[in-house]
């Protein structure tokens, strides 16, 4: 400690540090005690370039007494001392996770597509994934595409067949039947698939992500397979393709002939901030209670790799509630990530003897090594259409890209829209207004709807089971 009344080191007060002015006077002083005369402390006596150069050594000791201490807190440690911090809590921070995708890999049926096989991109500087599943194989009885033909010419009499999960159609040709016509009387049998005949190929198609079916034909040739297969980017991060993007095949395998990815992925994410895991720990608390609601929906959306909003509701009650939750259950709603990790977060977290409810499904493996299956929804998509007029404020000149940058703002703010939270266009206003200096006067009105409806000023009401979804393309913004 220093010979003055200042206290510096830890104090009841937390830690003060003595800074380098301090250091060097303190010097100056002891030294000149010690001989008992002044002593001459200038920049280019001796003595002041001897204490400068311990001054400076022994400031260094205190900033890193300061910063020890420091990285014992949330608000002030930083890097790998805030995520030591955060273990003590409880908290581990998150790492960077790879986005995965559901690809459609097409070829002829029993063709293997080992792990770690690579499909990539036809953009310039594309991102590459690799397969992760194991065992996967392009296979007529787990498909969710199917080409079909008939290889000679339809004869009269002939029974053409087409199975597909456990029915069977078939149909007897009669004389002058084209194969197109034997191909959709059979096709028109099934329900549940979508089906469209080009070029004598008869093409069948499941409608939902993940859904397959087994099939089988006779007098009918399986030309093609299309076998839904998961893949994982090998880019650590937020990597998000367009639908359709994903159609080169990099590992050659024979009959492998095709790659497409249909469905959009489920997004990685970035490593964690220091400032995202500050803002984890404030809200931990929620998940101090492991079985309450907010503690589940929190546990979604942060342990869940691609989710980007969660909402559970809970029945108390031994009736089913209004919105048709059976008696001592919870709903999840939750806006992205894979069915399989959703299930296991929730069976973690759910109490035990607590029911879910929803029509989405995954499969989570108990501390036995047991398949447990568990229930939850998807939010089902509003979307938002925005119009907005402007003029500008006679006292201020109008900012050049004020449209763009309206138009910008407006589509951030939206998507920060969560499950079940009504799109109140007043909270639109001060986003319009800091956008974009010299805005006098605003008109905004909204609709919903695949195609825009009636413009008005009401607020959008949303459901608890829905959510508000905003896009660039449906944001209108004008100059009056």
């Amino acid at each position: 400690m220093a010979d003055s009344e200042n206290v510096y080191g830890l104090t009841r007060d937390g830690f003060r540090r003595k800074r380098l002015p301090e250091i060097l006077s303190d010097i100056n002083r002891r030294v000149s005690d010690r001989l008992g005369v002044e002593i001459e402390t200038g920049s280019n006596s001796l003595f002041g370039q001897l204490h400068g150069v311990f001054a400076y050594e022994i400031a260094d000791l205190w900033e890193q007494a300061e910063n020890t201490y420091n990285a014992m807190y949330p608000n002030t440690a930083t890097g790998v001392s805030l995520s030591n911090a955060a273990g003590l809590a409880g908290i581990s921070a998150i790492s960077g996770t790879q986005s995965r995708l559901l690809a459609t890999c097409y070829g002829a049926s029993g063709t293997v597509v080992p792990y770690g096989a690579q499909i990539s991109s036809s953009n310039e500087n594309g991102s590459y994934w690799e397969c992760i599943a194991t065992n996967a194989s392009i296979s007529k009885e787990n498909a969710c595409y199917a080409a079909y033909s008939i290889s000679s010419a339809v004869s009269a009499g002939t029974v053409y067949t087409l199975t597909i999960n456990d029915k069977t159609a078939s149909y007897t040709a009669a004389s002058g039947d084209m194969a197109s016509k034997v191909l959709s009387t059979l096709a028109k049998s099934f329900t549940g698939v979508t089906y469209s005949i080009d070029s004598g190929i008869l093409s069948i198609r499941t409608t939902t992500k993940g859904e397959t079916f087994a099939t089988d034909a006779q007098n009918v040739t399986i030309s093609s397979i299309g076998t839904p297969i998961q893949f994982r980017c090998v880019t650590v991060g937020a990597v998000n393709p367009d639908i359709g993007t994903i159609n080169q095949i990099v590992t050659s395998i024979p009959g492998w002939a095709g790659v497409l990815n249909q469905y959009a992925a489920s997004v990685g994410q970035d490593a964690e901030t220091d400032t995202h895991l500050r803002q984890r720990w404030n809200r931990s608390l929620f998940s101090r209670g492991s079985t309450n609601i907010d503690a589940i929906a929190e546990a979604l959306a942060d342990n869940v790799t691609g989710v980007t909003t969660s909402k559970v509701y809970e029945n108390r009650t031994d009736a089913t509630d209004s919105d048709g939750r059976p008696p001592h259950s919870i709903e999840a709603i939750v806006e992205g990530g894979e069915n399989d990790d959703i299930a296991q977060v929730l069976w973690k977290t759910k109490a035990g003897g607590i029911d879910t409810y929803g029509a989405e499904h995954g499969t989570a493996i108990d501390a036995n090594g047991t398949e447990q299956t568990l229930y939850f929804n998807r939010p089902s998509p509003v979307k938002i259409w925005l119009k907005v007029v402007i003029s500008e404020n006679p006292d201020e000149t109008l900012a050049p890209a004020a449209v763009q940058n309206i138009a910008t703002a407006l589509l951030a703010k939206g998507q920060e829209q969560t499950i079940g939270e009504d799109v109140i266009l007043q909270r639109y206003f001060s986003t319009i207004f800091k956008s974009a200096s010299g805005v006098g006067y605003i008109s905004l009105t909204a609709t919903t709807g695949d195609t825009a409806g009636s413009y008005s000023t009401s607020n959008i009401s949303i459901t608890p089971r829905q959510i508000a979804v905003f896009d660039a393309a449906r944001i209108e913004v004008t100059k009056q």
